[in-house]
């Protein structure tokens, strides 16, 4: 038979679910990637203090990991409507671009700490990878945890001066020796929950 005598094959119909179901069903995705990110920042904790086993006492962090809270299953609003659809959806999204970011963070973080060269595996920018000792520009450590340089720092901060963390995508203040601090000539929003990191 030639090919131009085949019967295309008909794709299945796309599951078509009620405004409860499909509430329902965005609520155990928020659920699901909830658990995943918090998977991730305990494996980040965990590689972070691994690297930091070998340095003096005094050169360490010490992170306090504050894990988000994981949502329960509720009961659905009397009236579902498209906008609630929406949000729920958004926060799903939202989660899973954190959990991608998580598992690119995780993974640099052990590509460092294989390379002997590299004198600190967890200081660099997790936005562009700068290493933070020979990059030749200054990192800085966010209270969610995260590390930022001052070029990203300057692309991240909106026409107010708010730095919106580009792993947490929140708006983010900055950390220096344990006290929260804005850099010079940059303002900083209120900080969402995160990892709080202090010295010893």
């Amino acid at each position: 038979m030639s090919p131009t005598n085949q019967t295309p094959k008909t794709q299945p119909p796309l599951l078509h679910l009620d405004p409860i179901s499909e509430y329902r069903a965005w609520q155990a995705l928020q659920i699901y990637f909830t658990v995943l990110l918090n998977r991730q920042l305990h494996r980040r904790f965990q590689l972070e203090q691994k690297a930091m086993q070998d340095l003096p006492v005094s050169r360490r962090f010490r992170p306090v990991i504050l894990l988000e809270p994981v949502p329960t299953l509720t009961k659905p609003p009397t009236t579902i409507t498209r906008k609630t659809l929406h949000s729920l959806q958004a926060k799903v999204h939202l989660l899973r671009a954190r959990v991608e970011k998580g598992k690119e963070l995780a993974s640099e973080i052990e590509r460092r700490m294989h390379n002997t060269s590299i004198a600190f595996p967890t200081h660099f920018c997790h936005t562009c990878v700068v290493d933070g000792q020979s990059g030749g520009v200054e990192v800085l450590l966010t209270k969610c945890g995260h590390r930022v340089c001052r070029t990203c720092l300057g692309f991240g901060t909106d026409g107010e001066g708010v730095y919106e963390c580009s792993i947490c995508f929140r708006p983010a203040q900055l950390i220096v020796r344990g006290r929260e601090r804005a850099p010079v000539g940059v303002g900083v929003g209120v900080s969402g929950r995160g990892v709080v990191t202090s010295r010893l």
